[in-house]
């Protein structure tokens, strides 16, 4: 009996180690085709007209101004600028029930689905689509919404289906509305535990020209990093970024531990910060407030966010 089990711990053994192989090779595979990647700058960008103000309302995240408003682990933003209003991104529907939160705060806030021009999801991870299963299924949800989306156009970064809209691939540098445009889809290596279905995730950030202040980038999760990610729409639009609004992924790190891209956005001098508290904990936020004091701006669902 004691040889038998011998035997199968030593096979479990080798199978553990071949299966952990597997998916460090893959991911370090996904790694350097990544780096590559990210040399393959786009060869243009849309003109990029400006706005004389721009404002966001959180509809879907982890900390909200009001009790009467839905809160979770996701984004979705309300973006309105002088030429369009665009929703990002749909939030999270953790228990897959019929009215997507994200929806329900866009009701009660008295906000109505006909001043909507268009939708951009930054990637398709489940507090962002939807919920799980729309991610499983590389769909969005909506809920029980009944209102026509035959017409809406969906900028999504990956090919997606949905049977009610108009899904718009949006690979490259997109123009979304005369003063809204994308900054083209940017690999990253996946995180835990997506990384277990796909080593190699694609985000998209907004991208609006502020008259008379700069560049304002509006981000999911950050996932491609603040460098990259702002890097690229200097590159593209020709002017420094001065606003980052939305996800940067930092999770629980210290404000120690993101001294780095502190510093990498003081040079920037930046005059308008507000980011989200969904995938980045109280220290690493802490540490941008007390940074940037005056251009610093809490994000909460209900809660309005305006620049300049």
């Amino acid at each position: 009996m004691k040889k038998v089990f011998l035997y199968f711990l030593a096979v479990f053994s080798i199978l553990t180690v071949l299966v952990v192989l597997f998916f460090a090779g893959r991911q370090a595979l996904a790694a350097a085709q990544v780096e590559r990647e990210w040399q393959e700058i786009p060869a243009s960008a849309p003109k990029l007209q400006t706005t004389a103000g721009l404002e966001i309302i959180p509809l879907y995240e982890n900390d909200r101004a009001s009790e009467s408003l839905e809160l979770g682990h996701g984004v979705s933003y309300l973006i309105r600028t002088d030429s369009a209003t665009i929703l990002m991104d749909l939030g999270y529907n953790p228990n897959e029930s019929s009215q997507l939160p994200a929806l329900q705060n866009m009701e009660r806030l008295g906000i109505a689905w006909d001043e909507i021009d268009g939708v951009v999801i930054s990637h398709p991870h489940p507090d962002h689509v939807g919920g799980t299963k729309a991610w499983q299924n590389k769909t969005l949800s909506f809920g029980n919404f009944t209102g026509d989306l035959s017409q809406m156009p969906v900028y999504v970064p990956i090919s997606m289906t949905y049977s009610g809209a108009t899904l718009i691939h949006s690979s490259e540098p997109t123009l979304i509305a005369p003063d809204i445009a994308t900054t083209g889809v940017i690999s990253y290596s996946e995180v835990f535990p997506v990384f277990l279905f796909t080593p190699k995730g694609y985000e998209q950030g907004l991208v609006i020209n502020v008259a008379g202040q700069g560049l304002v980038m509006i981000t999911g999760c950050g996932h491609p990093t603040l460098e990259k990610l702002v890097s690229r729409t200097e590159a593209l639009y020709g002017q420094q970024v001065v606003g980052v609004i939305g996800g940067l992924h930092y999770g629980q790190a210290s404000a120690q531990d993101i001294q780095p891209h502190i510093q990498f956005l003081e040079t920037r001098q930046p005059k308008f910060i507000a980011l989200s508290p969904h995938d980045t904990g109280p220290q690493a936020l802490d540490a941008f407030q007390s940074t940037f004091p005056e251009a610093y701006r809490s994000v909460r669902v209900g809660e309005s966010i305006q620049f300049p």
